[in-house]
């Protein structure tokens, strides 16, 4: 799936016209033309009231009498909310008038759109690097290789190179005549809630939403669920089971010892369903990681990192059975308040949100070296000067919205997006947790994450989510309710209150007595073997920016994590990457 538009800023620009394009047909050549290649996706046309014309292109999901028409308000502008409330899914959405275009993404905003002034131009694509190509992007941004470093993610919508911006999540771009604007187009803080809804019964409610939401992800084509030992799997599974579907296979990847290898494979057999395990074993590391982790970087843009080729090659291998994916992406943080550092959220990140003061400065500046604080200095100053712009609206917030706005806003579409624009090269990953109508519902419970304690850390306050699993569980499939997870409980153990000590042995198993799992997704196998071939390509002692920035030295550090390995190779095979676009655009200009 791909677009590209080059829109001359003129008083006559006039209308903008879709064209659909094949894999082999380079896009460009007519300015003002709406290129699309729909590749593994597909393109919805639809005529709304006035004669506006509204694209959807992608995966979207809608019930099949769904009217659009209502999504247009009375003074011919497009609903945004009411859009995402019917059409769900991930998507990019086109509104087509008679001198004037607006375009955005589905809710989530986990699909990019990119988009650069130039010479009374704009130009706009799904691919940053296409888009480098086109305007003849010259210099790489530092601001962006900064923020990397600190964030493992850009936390705003800085590219690889200076004068190629992201939009904002659920804003709209809007061309017309001479004017580009930026529109807020759907505020995610209006869908928080109170919280004020504790009773039980509250659970039923919620469960038939879910039941009835994710009926229409569950598509009419072949389809494999995510099952592993953990509960959002099942949640899903059950979901399908209810549905009365048997055209679906289940799977999960892992090492062969791996629970989530060896509970999904003997429950499936239980419930007579079919499973595909996706090994990853010394077989896969020798001959597939390597081309899998690369090709990973490549069809993420570098948005990705080389600790998942596992995902790629469960996608690779997947597509040659289904269509389509339903997974729990966005469940667990729908539901738990998050709260430990990691590659989703950095401890610089937490800073920004935990600190009472502006102590949250000082540590952006403490992982660099001397030499690296001159190289980001004007940065430094630029980033933090953004993020309190960021904040300040949020004065007098309760600190968990605050946070959870940038979760929902930035985290979601930086740490899962990559996966799943991997992905639809290959298949189509419906979601079904990420639903409007679901997200708003859930805010006016106190089974939402949003209404925790920031950053809570208690166990038993975190597992309240699990009281929705549950919760759905029991209603949709009581044989898998029964059945225990990887956890060491069931279900019905975090449901049924006379079952509580079976719970809590479950969760001292869990903590004291359970054998820890050891690389169960083959990543440390695979950088450990790999790591200097990977380093052989990106050839990072020739990149003066490399070297001045610190990141040469860190890639050089002895005793890192491996986290931080993957994060820093993983962070210079993209700006290597996106150096080949500028040296070629220098030679081009000699």
């Amino acid at each position: 799936m791909f677009f590209y538009l080059d829109y001359s800023r003129t008083p006559q620009s006039g209308t903008v016209k879709p064209a659909r394009i094949s894999a082999d047909t380079e896009a460009g050549g007519q300015p003002n033309t709406l290129y699309i290649r729909e590749g593994r996706q597909r393109l919805v046309s639809v005529t709304m009231p006035g004669g506006s014309e509204l694209l959807l292109l992608g995966d979207p999901v809608y019930a099949p009498q769904a009217d659009l028409g209502p999504t247009v308000c009375p003074n011919g502008t497009l609903n945004i909310t009411q859009l995402y409330e019917t059409v769900r899914g991930h998507y990019y959405w086109f509104f087509l008038e008679q001198e004037s275009l607006r375009c955005g993404s589905a809710f989530g905003a986990v699909f990019p759109i990119y988009f650069a002034e130039q010479n009374g131009r704009v130009f706009l694509s799904s691919s940053s690097f296409f888009l480098a190509k086109k305007i003849k992007a010259r210099n790489r941004n530092r601001r962006n290789l900064l923020e990397r470093l600190l964030f493992n993610y850009p936390i705003f919508n800085s590219t690889w190179w200076e004068g190629i911006q992201l939009l904002g999540a659920h804003q709209v771009l809007q061309l017309q005549g001479e004017k580009l604007a930026v529109e807020p187009g759907f505020r995610i803080e209006t869908c928080f809630g109170e919280g004020e809804n504790h009773a039980r019964n509250s659970l039923h409610e919620l469960a038939e939403l879910f039941e009835a939401e994710t009926a229409l992800f569950l598509p009419d084509a072949p389809y494999g669920i995510s099952f592993t030992g953990g509960f959002d799997g099942r949640t899903l599974l059950a979901a399908a089971r209810k549905a009365g579907h048997s055209h679906f296979l289940t799977y999960s990847f892992g090492h062969p010892e791996d629970a989530d290898l060896t509970f999904p494979q003997e429950q499936t057999r239980r419930l007579g369903i079919p499973y595909r395990p996706i090994l990853l074993d010394d077989d896969y590391v020798q001959k597939s990681a390597l081309p899998s982790a690369w090709k990973f970087m490549e069809l993420t843009e570098y948005n990705g990192n080389f600790g998942r080729p596992h995902y790629h090659f469960a996608a690779q291998n997947l597509a040659k059975e289904v269509d389509y994916l339903i997974t729990g992406n966005f469940g667990s943080e729908f539901f738990r308040a998050m709260h430990q550092p990691g590659v989703m959220m950095t401890e610089q990140l937490i800073r920004i949100f935990s600190s009472p003061d502006d102590s949250w400065k000082d540590s952006l500046r403490q992982p660099f070296s001397e030499g690296a604080g001159a190289f980001f200095r004007n940065e430094w100053d630029a980033l933090i000067a953004e993020i309190e712009a960021y904040l300040e609206p949020m004065q007098g917030w309760d600190p968990n919205h605050r946070f959870y706005h940038f979760v929902f806003q930035e985290i979601f579409r930086k740490y899962f997006g990559p996966e799943l624009i991997m992905q639809r090269h290959y298949l189509n990953n419906r979601t079904p947790f990420l639903s409007l109508r679901f997200f708003r519902a859930l805010n006016s419970t106190i089974w939402s994450g949003v209404h925790a304690r920031l950053f809570e850390k208690m166990k038993n306050k975190r597992m309240k989510g699990q009281q929705f699993y549950a919760a759905f569980i029991r209603r949709a499939d009581p044989q898998l309710y029964r059945m225990q997870t990887s956890k060491g409980y069931s279900a019905a153990d975090v449901l049924e209150p006379w079952r509580m000590p079976l719970l809590l042995a479950g969760v001292a198993w869990q903590k004291f007595g359970k054998k820890p799992e050891v690389d169960t997704n083959a990543v440390e196998a695979f950088f450990r073997q790999h790591q200097h071939a990977l380093l052989r390509q990106i050839e990072p002692e020739s990149d003066t920016d490399l070297l001045e920035s610190g990141l040469h030295s860190l890639l050089a550090q002895p005793g890192q994590a491996l986290e931080e390995r993957i994060k820093h190779t993983s962070i210079a095979a993209g700006w290597a990457a996106a150096r080949q676009h500028t040296e070629h655009t220098q030679l081009l200009a000699q």
